[in-house]
């Protein structure tokens, strides 16, 4: 498209450097066969605009050749305001071309400057048609032209009448190299949305999504405080996510119910809204701890599957400076939606990621999950002494055999509530395959792993199996990097002490130094 857009701007370009030949070839034949029909009293002046006629368009040739740079065209604006000035000065005859010729070159300046550059231009160029006016007028009336009061209301209606074309030229200008700035930023923006774009939907971490957002808006829109609230309705609070801001801490810090302040109005109503002034509005409150400052807002919602699941804040300090524009409002939007589908990608991400490293029946992490996260936490050294335990089921077998499959699955379930229960926060359960369970405890030596999988196998016998007698655990535990520094013989020596428990009658926890020990 962008390249179709230029294309045609360059053929408009060389259309108008043709048409522009075609006047300045016309305009100087008609000099040259003017010059050879004039009295020879005017020959002279005649002979001086032909030349500066003849070398302003070799020179508009020239410039024609190089492209229409600012540079060139302030150039030949010039030259035509000069140009303009000698006509009238030496042929008195040519009062149109004196005029004229200074208003096309201010015209030609148009895309050139813009703001006091131009108005200053616009004025010289008045200046320039009033003096080809008036030498042209002095040379046709002869000296009593100045002192004649005849001749002094043309000489005024002329100058209103350039004053109201050059006026018309300045605001034409004006608007002109205001829209096309105002293009450029836009332009400028949507490519600046489409960078921010790609980079969000390649980010699939919800925090990652939320660092981002707030480091690419700016890019955007400039905002001096940003916040991103979730929404959490199982507790029917707004609760900050990411801060940036002079008063991060205890914005992060407090939370309040949906529905409070504007932020609660658009998560209720959906919709977008733009504060002139926050503190004016009824619906606003203060953060706790905050100052009542002067700022402008815009909150816009997140949308993810049709439901707000948070806000993105946006703040600027100030009175009437700091107003975001309806176009910084529309970006803000438009950013907001592409966020929103960020946002949406991560957290589907993150509940299939969560499905396939969880167990179906259990609702425990798997073997899969074990895995990765064993290695991970074995490559950690701030983690260690990490204790792995291995669980399993004693006379579990038995139970399914008397009991059906549906009453296994049940008792599993139960196992592994029984298993979870027991455990301090920080701690990981999985189910590492049939009636067999493992236990990852950072940073746990082998006396407290003993307490914590002590608790597990008195819960697991607590749990109803329908007075069916036999269902406790036999437990292995093993101590990295003491008893082993690799995942796997971590593991085999852990499954070795749990086959010594469950030989040496189940219900029991065994470990490589008790077997030390009897050595």
């Amino acid at each position: 498209m962008t390249d179709a857009v230029n294309s045609r701007g360059l053929g408009h370009d060389r259309r108008f450097a043709v048409f522009a030949a075609v006047c300045a070839g016309a305009t100087l034949v008609l000099a040259i066969a003017d010059t050879l029909g004039s009295p020879s009293a005017q020959r002279p002046g005649q002979i001086v605009v032909t030349l500066l006629l003849g070398t302003a368009a070799l020179t508009g040739i020239w410039f024609l050749r190089r492209g229409f740079t600012p540079r060139i065209l302030m150039s030949a604006a010039v030259m035509l305001m000069i140009l303009g000035v000698a006509v009238g000065t030496l042929l008195p005859d040519s009062l149109d071309a004196a005029v004229v010729l200074p208003l096309a070159g201010a015209a030609l300046a148009l895309p050139a400057v813009r703001g006091r550059p131009l108005f200053v231009l616009l004025v010289v160029g008045f200046i320039a048609s009033m003096t080809g006016d008036a030498v042209a007028n002095a040379g046709a009336g002869g000296a009593g032209y100045v002192a004649s009061p005849d001749t002094l209301p043309s000489l005024f209606e002329s100058g209103v009448m350039l004053a109201f074309t050059f006026g018309l030229l300045w605001w034409v200008g004006d608007r002109w190299w205001g829209a096309d700035e105002q293009a450029r930023v836009a332009l400028a923006s949507q490519r600046r949305l489409l960078e921010v774009n790609e980079r969000l939907l390649s980010t699939l971490d919800q925090q990652g999504v939320f660092d981002l957002i707030a480091d690419s808006l700016k890019s955007v829109v400039a905002y001096d405080n940003l916040t991103i609230y979730s929404v959490d309705k199982s507790a029917g609070l707004l609760r900050p996510v990411l801060a940036r801001d002079r008063f991060a801490k205890l914005i992060i810090e407090s939370t309040f119910p949906i529905g409070t302040g504007i932020t609660g109005w658009v998560v209720a109503h959906g919709t977008a809204v733009k504060v002139d002034c926050a503190p004016d509005d009824p619906r606003a409150t203060t953060i706790p701890g905050t100052p009542d400052e002067p700022e402008a807002l815009i909150v816009v919602p997140l949308l993810v599957n049709g439901e707000v699941a948070g806000t993105l804040n946006v703040g600027r300090m100030g009175g009437v400076e700091a107003r975001f524009s309806d176009g910084e409002f529309e970006l803000a939007r438009l950013f907001a939606g592409q966020a929103s589908i960020a946002l949406r990608n991560a957290q589907t991400l993150r509940a299939v990621a969560t499905k396939a490293e969880t167990d179906a029946l259990t609702g425990l992490r798997n073997r899969g999950a074990f895995d990765d996260r064993f290695a991970a936490l074995m490559a950690d050294s701030s983690v260690q002494p990490l204790a792995l335990v291995m669980l399993d089921l004693d006379g579990f077998k038995r139970y399914n055999d008397v009991h059906g499959h549906p009453a296994g699955d049940a008792l599993l379930r139960a196992a592994g509530q029984a298993i979870t229960s027991s455990m301090r926060e920080g701690d990981l359960c999985f189910r590492h395959g049939g009636d067999e369970f493992a236990l990852l405890l950072p940073g746990t030596d082998e006396e407290t792993a003993s307490q914590i999988a002590d608790r597990v196998r008195l819960a697991i016998a607590a749990v109803d199996a329908g007075g069916f007698p036999g269902v406790t655990a036999s437990v292995g535990l093993a101590i990295s990097p003491r008893d082993a520094q690799t995942a796997a013989a971590l593991v085999e020596i852990s499954d070795s002490a749990l086959y010594r428990a469950k030989g040496s009658g189940g219900n029991r926890i065994e470990t490589p130094s008790r077997l030390s020990a009897a050595s």
